[in-house]
């Protein structure tokens, strides 16, 4: 299924999951950034999704449970 982008808050989200995120950490009172920056790690891009400033901690949007070679590059992730 192909995201639909939204706009919300002067941002572009590529997908509505991410808009409702940011819904989400508006009514909460959380700052945001989204996609501030992109990386590049042993020759693979990587574009986090938000930046949450006050936690120095990025935050990455799926609809799904992360791919195995998500996890590896980007560490453990808690799991239910």
């Amino acid at each position: 299924m192909k995201a639909i982008e939204t706009f919300y808050n002067g941002y572009r989200f590529r997908s509505r999951l991410e808009a409702r995120w940011a819904v989400f950490m508006d009514s909460c009172g959380i700052r945001y950034e989204y996609e501030p920056e992109g990386f590049e790690v042993d020759n693979w891009r990587y574009l986090p999704d938000f930046y949450l400033p006050a936690y120095k901690y990025w935050l990455e949007i799926k609809p799904t449970l992360p791919e195995e070679i998500e996890e590896t590059m980007y560490g453990t992730v808690a799991r239910k």
